[in-house]
Formats: structure tokens, sequence, C-alpha cells
């Protein structure tokens, strides 16, 4: 869904620290290398469907209900698509 404040889809990441460790801002400056590299574990991962050492935390609220390891790949992939397009601006 569209974000009201960008008018776009858009990824946050919240720093869950008092005051912020830098995580945000870091993650800014660095998110195509990170998105590739996420997406490069989750599709090397030889899981089916999707596990704890690709898609799965053991602090998700909602029990990892719902996961897709496939749509993770593809959102990845869409999203670093869009990533190298702005980047070509």
């Amino acid at each position: 869904p569209l974000h009201p404040d960008t008018l776009l889809p858009t990824v946050f990441v919240y720093d869950g620290h008092p005051g912020g460790a830098g995580f945000a801002e870091r993650a800014f400056h660095t998110a195509r290398a990170w998105l590739t590299a996420t997406r490069e574990a989750i599709a090397s991962c030889e899981c089916e469907a999707g596990c704890p050492s690709c898609i799965q935390s053991p602090k998700c609220g909602n029990g990892n209900d719902p996961l897709h390891k496939r749509g993770a790949v593809r959102l990845l992939t869409v999203l670093l698509r869009g990533a190298a397009a702005a980047g070509a601006e």
C-alpha cells in the first residue's frame, strides 16, 4: 500500500534503542547492499517454504504466520529493481 507521507510503497526501519543507535540511518545509506544480501540468503537456503535460517524469527509476534519464502524473494527482487532504477536517475 501507498504510505500517505511518501505517496509510494515505503519500507520503514525503526531503531529500537531510545534515541537511536544509528541503524536506521545506516540502513538508508546501505539499503541496496543489505537487501541484496538478504535476497541471496533467502534464495540460497535449501528449505522449501522458509525456516529459521532464512525468513523466520523467534521474536515474531505473529508466530511467523504468515510468511512466504517465494514472496519474500519476489518482494526483494522488486525492491532492488526499483532501487537500481532510482540510482540511475
